[in-house]
């Protein structure tokens, strides 16, 4: 059984080396910034309140685009729900991250990459300033647990290709969500 499996396996592989086409190594860049939902079910935040919010984020990408199209991606990302000068009571979710997918080339500059990865992720709740009689009460956890996530993009020059992400995760805590627009600048 273990032998034929290692045999498709590697029967897939050469079948999508050939949708590669002639394609080269590349390293990318990727930046991203978007919106997203945290749902948050096992963690109680500040004032012992679990929280179902949106949030906005920033991130950025480092990865490797291999001649037979698997992509590996390392980065970080931060998400938290908006908060005008620590005004009120908030939720941050930072993430470091390291992916691997495969970029499928769907012609005339579109791809598609679908990815699976692993985050160390600490989430962060901390108490307002309005409404709050003492010092602002802070409460973080940390963790590491699997993502997956899948982008559809567009070749706009040599370098630039632009496009959306959608990333899902669930967490010890709950789950995040986020959809992001990216632009992948590829060396």
């Amino acid at each position: 059984m273990r032998s034929l499996l290692t045999i498709l396996a590697a029967g897939a592989l050469l079948a999508l080396q050939g949708t590669a086409g002639a394609a080269e190594s590349e390293f990318q860049i990727t930046p991203r910034a978007g919106v997203g939902d945290l749902r948050i079910d096992q963690f109680e935040g500040v004032g012992n309140n679990l929280a179902d919010t949106d949030t906005y984020g920033l991130g950025v990408g480092v990865g490797f685009l291999t001649p037979i199209g698997i992509v590996f991606e390392a980065g970080v990302e931060d998400f938290g729900d908006f908060d005008f000068f620590n005004t009120f009571d908030s939720f941050r979710l930072s993430q470091k991250f390291a992916s691997v997918g495969y970029q499928f080339e769907l012609g005339e500059g579109w791809r598609l990459v679908p990815r699976v990865g692993r985050a160390h992720w600490k989430l962060r709740s901390e108490e307002g300033r309005i409404f709050n009689p003492g010092p602002e009460e802070v409460s973080s956890i940390s963790g590491d647990n699997y993502f997956w996530e899948a982008s559809i993009s567009r070749r706009i020059s040599r370098v630039v290709t632009l496009g959306m992400n959608y990333r899902q995760g669930n967490f010890d805590f709950g789950r995040s969500r986020a959809a992001s627009f990216i632009v992948t600048f590829g060396f």
